[in-house]
């Protein structure tokens, strides 16, 4: 039979299991024949190993790979891309910063988040996008269920702490919300709404340059499992049942806000 207990009173149960036998030994020593208290003393300094009949309990907390503060204070906000916009072939998202150097830290918190690699068919990476009402949608970003990194930590854990260690994982997740209103832009739309039909979808981060977009990288993210679906459609107790669309205006800075808007004017008139 195992007795668990937490892990706070490790060292105390140490110390007992071990002081108790030396005080009986002693006691024994003194008030007994030393017919009796030999054997006596023989027995209970088997009394440790009880320690093996305890099981501690751990709580481990996994901090997926974070964001900098930069990211947090210097996000733009999205752009849709696609090869072609008649098909939607190539369809992508860029997430949007207004430095270079965030850019960097952005596309380095997502490859650490997808093992370094590019495609990401487990959804390591999750971009899930919820139909609000009207032409308004919520997306959210964040690192997926990462089995592997979770499985990684909790070995770790039980060879730091021991093989009488039982441990309790929590995970720690940063998430990215964005919302979309595209009542008035109806090549936006089309680009949310083609989700359901693509086989990937292109996933990268860029930064602004003279008003212009640039990509941080060439290849970014290819992303093989994604969703769209309604409001009503979404599981209970999920990061997207939890958080509910939320008005983009007034959300950026003034100076932040009309680069946006320099960008958006040269977008239109590529387009």
């Amino acid at each position: 039979m195992k007795i668990e207990i937490n892990s706070k009173y490790k060292k105390l149960v140490k110390v007992l299991l071990v002081v108790f036998p030396l005080l009986s030994i002693a006691t024994a020593f003194l008030s007994l024949p030393l017919v009796l208290s030999l054997p006596i003393a023989i027995l209970i300094t088997t009394i440790p190993l009880v320690l093996d009949r305890f099981v501690f309990n751990y709580k481990v907390l996994h901090i997926m790979p974070m964001p900098t503060n930069d990211m947090l204070v210097h996000r733009l906000g999205t752009s849709w891309v696609a090869d072609n916009i008649e098909t939607m072939e190539g369809l992508g998202i860029v997430i949007l910063f207004k430095y270079k150097h965030v850019a960097k830290d952005a596309y380095g918190m997502l490859k650490a988040w997808n093992y370094g690699k590019v495609i990401d068919p487990s959804e390591n990476i999750s971009f899930n996008v919820v139909r609000e009402q009207g032409s308004t949608y919520s997306a959210f970003l964040y690192a997926g269920d990462r089995l592997d990194s979770i499985i990684a930590s909790e070995a770790l854990a039980k060879e730091h702490h021991g093989s009488n260690a039982k441990i309790a994982m929590s995970v720690a997740k940063f998430y990215m919300q964005f919302s979309f209103d595209y009542s008035e832009s109806e090549l936006k739309t089309k680009c949310v709404e083609s989700l359901p039909y693509v086989d990937e979808l292109h996933l990268n981060v860029g930064y602004v340059r003279d008003g212009k977009i640039v990509m941080y990288s060439k290849q970014g993210f290819r992303l093989k499992k994604f969703s769209l679906r309604d409001r009503v459609d979404v599981p209970d107790g999920t990061l997207e049942s939890l958080n509910e669309w939320i008005s983009p205006e007034g959300k950026l800075a003034p100076i932040n806000q009309a680069l946006v808007e320099q960008v958006n004017r040269n977008l239109e008139s590529n387009t």
